[in-house]
């Protein structure tokens, strides 16, 4: 080992001491091959401990951040695990570690597809496949006080893609929640908030996100399964890929951790609004019901294990889906008006940075597409979904061209987000910086 490693060695561990790294660089999540990677890691670690410990972190009651980070050209092609900060802000809380739990909010969505996906593989919806309406696969039901029959007419797709024109449960119903978070919301409850509102618009004729949309589609699983949404996607997803910190969660998190001795990985998370919320501001929700995010966005898990599904959601090869699904997961329609494209028409590219927060400009089945253009005019696409409930910003990423791949969360829902969108910025330089296109062959 030459001086100038140890002189890097030294400054790294000196630098741990000094801005109070919770996790193990050396253990199996990370390899550190040379003071490159090692510099690299720890300019990882320094943006964390710099995010986490910024006023506007402060201000949005954010404790803790941990992150997985991926991609060519860096740390030898292997994951880099890491956190931030502490699981609370109780006076005794310990610090974040690497495999905290979190909710992942909207990226259930994902989840959903890729269990939509694998049944029309195998002939579950018919002919038609996901071109199959509701009606056909859930036998015409008549309209009720938990159903309205103009939705039958509508295809799976165009609930996937969010093209159904259904309105979003949850622009009705946020005030019922909070008066008790704790109540269990069955699918039917949810769906009766917005049973008889005006559709936003004919299938096919925009585009608009809507959670009412998985919640119709956890019904159809249901029903063409004969079990549940949270056995489907345990059995076909969790199990499969051995997500052995990820559950889908129907009411309470704690509930949901079989393995008791994860649960207290479960980070607490903070409602950050401070004018005129749901919950007075810096409530920990952490332990309130999930169920009415429903299959909208009921999962918990942790970075490596949305590390591993990312892997497995796009590789082409002994992955989660077959080639005509994947190709189906990724067929995008347009999230807005832009170059002559209309909103929920389909489109093959997005080269254009999207008007709407957090939104990209490309909508496929539960996976986003956004361009990302640096200030110095470097710019990339990537697939994403973003979750975002009562105490968390999420996300995961995955850049194609770099074989990119980075899981992470804030624990805190803020309007503003200025955290999140401070920690993402410093992560697309890092991805320009740092990660190099060269393809890694499919495993």
């Amino acid at each position: 080992m030459d001086n100038s490693f140890i002189k890097v060695m030294l400054a790294f561990f000196a630098a741990i001491a000094l801005f109070g790294c919770n996790n193990d660089l050396g253990s199996n999540n990370t390899t550190t091959n040379g003071s490159s990677s090692i510099i690299n890691s720890l300019a990882l670690q320094m943006i964390l401990n710099n995010t986490v410990n910024s006023e506007e972190a402060k201000n949005e009651y954010i404790t803790g951040i941990p992150l997985t980070f991926q991609c060519n050209g860096f740390n030898d092609n292997q994951p880099v695990s890491l956190s931030a900060g502490k699981m609370s802000s109780k006076a005794n809380s310990p610090d974040l570690p690497i495999n905290a739990i979190y909710q992942i909010g909207s990226s259930t969505k994902s989840f959903i597809a890729v269990v939509a996906l694998q049944l029309e593989a195998q002939g579950y919806f018919g002919n038609n496949g996901l071109d199959s309406t509701i009606g056909e696969v859930l036998g015409n039901p008549v309209s009720s006080s938990t159903w309205n029959a103009s939705w039958n007419q509508i295809s799976l797709r165009r609930l996937l893609n969010m093209t159904s024109g259904i309105p979003d449960y949850t622009n009705y119903s946020l005030e019922e929640y909070a008066k008790n978070p704790e109540y269990y919301f069955s699918s039917d409850e949810l769906i009766q908030t917005v049973v008889d509102k005006p559709a936003t618009f004919s299938p096919g004729e925009g585009w608009h996100y809507s959670n009412t949309n998985y919640v119709i589609m956890n019904k159809i699983i249901s029903y063409v399964t004969n079990s549940t949404i949270k056995e489907q996607i345990t059995t076909r997803i969790i199990n499969k890929l051995g997500l052995d910190h990820t559950y889908y969660v129907e009411n309470l998190s704690l509930n949901a951790i079989t393995d008791v001795t994860q649960k207290s990985l479960l980070m607490s998370g903070y409602y950050g609004i401070k004018e005129s919320g749901l919950f007075p501001p810096g409530t920990d929700v952490s332990l309130y019901s999930l169920s009415y995010f429903n299959a909208a966005g009921s999962i918990i898990s942790d970075t490596l294990d949305m590390n591993k599904y990312m892997h497995a959601l796009f590789s082409k090869k002994n992955g989660l889906l077959e080639p005509v699904q994947l190709k189906e997961l990724t067929d995008m329609v347009a999230t807005e008006d832009f170059n002559g494209h209309m909103a929920g028409q389909p489109i093959t590219s997005v080269t254009e940075v999207s008007t709407k927060e957090g939104i990209g400009l490309g909508y496929g089945l539960g996976v986003m597409e956004f361009f990302i253009k640096l200030p110095d005019n470097r710019n990339f696409t990537m697939y994403s979904h973003g979750g975002t409930v009562f105490g968390f910003n999420s996300n995961w990423i995955y850049v194609p061209e770099k074989q990119a791949f980075i899981s992470y969360v804030v624990n805190s829902y803020s309007k503003n987000r200025d955290t999140l969108k401070s920690l993402e910025a410093k992560l697309y330089e890092k991805i320009a910086n740092n990660c190099t296109s060269t393809y890694m062959p499919d495993k």
